[in-house]
């Protein structure tokens, strides 16, 4: 992301709890320090940060400023059904001057084959689309979009793009067709109460392909305030299907918590007994 300021003015926004908190979590702070969150991080630190149901407790564990940092990140993601699943990455921050602006590069190491790490590896890049777009937003024009980029209207699935082998099972291949493979459909959400079941795979929103998780999350956030239903085109067991639903926006599917008002701990423990 090319970003219309000053390199130094860009490194806070990575470097500094405050900043984290002015452009991506909900709360950003120092664990076990005494330093206040608008201090710079120094090598070994220790910040928590969370952003709506995921936490992170992240350790720099390199810094060159104002030109690189590097976090070793520890992640713990909380599902709709109360499950919580921890997981490790390694995140980069390469900013570099161009032509009077900031280039911004993220890179994220540590992710494997297995199934829960492509979904990890799907959402880490949309997100951190969506998340520098919002940073270059509000330091070029004082505006912070992070609710209409992230609060998009949800199905109530774990989601992401079919690989080859469960396009093949359906029989996809040779249709040259594919799309979002449903590895967990809530049956209180949109897409269970429409009569989809996990294995499913959805290669259209309202006759929009979808091949992609990418291409999913772009079609769902174009109805962003806006009601009505949306149809869906499956497959499951080679043959295709067509239903409808609408949309929700219950944070239960969304992520979209408040940590300040009510603990991620407690937010788990109810889903649990609504289970």
């Amino acid at each position: 992301m090319i970003i219309e300021a000053p390199i130094e003015k860009v490194w806070h926004y990575f470097s500094t709890p405050q900043g984290w908190n002015n452009y991506l979590s909900d709360v950003s702070k120092f664990k076990n320090s005494s330093k206040k969150i608008y201090d710079e991080v120094e090598k070994d630190d220790q910040i928590e940060i969370i952003i709506g149901e995921l936490t992170n407790y992240s350790t720099c564990i390199e810094i060159n400023k104002p030109h690189f940092i590097k976090y070793h990140d520890h992640f713990i993601a909380l599902f709709p059904n109360g499950d919580q699943w921890p997981y490790q990455l390694i995140t980069s921050f390469h900013l570099e001057r161009f032509q009077g602006m900031t280039k911004v590069s993220v890179i994220v190491e540590g992710y494997t084959e297995d199934e829960m790490m492509q979904w990890v590896r799907e959402c880490s890049e949309m997100g951190w689309t969506q998340s520098l777009f919002n940073l270059k937003c509000i330091i070029e024009l004082g505006l912070d979009l992070r609710n209409e980029i992230f609060n998009y209207p949800r199905l109530g699935v774990f989601n992401y793009t079919a690989t080859e082998e469960q396009l093949q099972q359906q029989g996809l291949v040779d249709k040259k067709e594919s799309g979002n493979f449903l590895k967990t459909v809530y049956p209180d959400g949109p897409a269970g109460k429409a009569g989809l079941r996990d294995g499913d795979i959805i290669t259209h929103l309202n006759d929009i392909p979808v091949p992609t998780y990418k291409d999913l999350v772009r079609v769902l956030s174009f109805y962003y305030n806006k009601d009505g239903d949306i149809g869906i085109t499956y497959y499951r067991n080679g043959k295709k299907y067509k239903t409808i639903t609408q949309l929700t926006y219950d944070d239960q599917f969304t992520g979209m918590i408040d940590p300040e008002k009510v603990s991620l701990e407690e937010v788990a423990a109810n889903r649990k007994k609504s289970k």
